[in-house]
């Protein structure tokens, strides 16, 4: 009777109307996580916004100077005090995301590859480039954003200045 049960279960799990459905769902999902992303790419902060839910987090356990829990911030008020503190301090072009590889798994749309920010500078005709390695996990659930993860190589980060007009802004 166990096993009985457990496969009903199991067909019911996998039948075409809930695979139709978690499709769906993703699908949509999908949308709204590249819309974030994107805004993110872009230094939009304000923009990421709508798609937080109130008590999302914003972990970054690699980030340097932040002791040994790195960064972390617990609701979408925090997290977006910090980012646009960020954004008054440096005035970041964008933060231009090069993904090389993303999947989705269990509502994670993981994203790994690297971050390319490019700031202004104070001498004319360039810009100041930071890149590093970067992979971002982004956890959704009834349609938001509930938990955000960047992993940084910051101590390999590199940085240069460049000529304005040889970066994507």
């Amino acid at each position: 009777m166990k096993y009985l049960i457990s496969g009903l279960a199991l067909g019911l799990a996998l039948s075409p109307a809930s695979f139709a459905q978690d499709t769906a769902d993703t699908t949509a999902d999908q949308a709204m996580v590249d819309a974030y992303m994107a805004a993110y790419s872009a230094a939009d902060f304000d923009a990421m916004e709508p798609y937080m839910a109130e008590d999302v987090v914003f972990l970054d356990p690699t980030a340097t100077g932040m002791g040994d829990a790195g960064l972390a911030h617990h609701s979408r008020a925090d997290i977006m005090a910090a980012l646009r503190e960020f954004s008054e301090r440096n005035n970041p072009i964008g933060l231009n995301f090069e993904w090389d590889f993303s999947y989705e798994s269990n509502n994670r749309y993981v994203f790994i590859g690297s971050v390319n920010a490019t700031y202004p500078t104070q001498e004319a005709g360039t810009l100041f480039v930071w890149s590093a390695p970067q992979t971002t996990v982004i956890h959704v659930r009834d349609g938001q954003v509930v938990e955000q993860w960047d992993i940084v190589d910051y101590e390999g980060a590199r940085q240069e200045l460049i000529p304005a007009g040889s970066a994507d802004q």
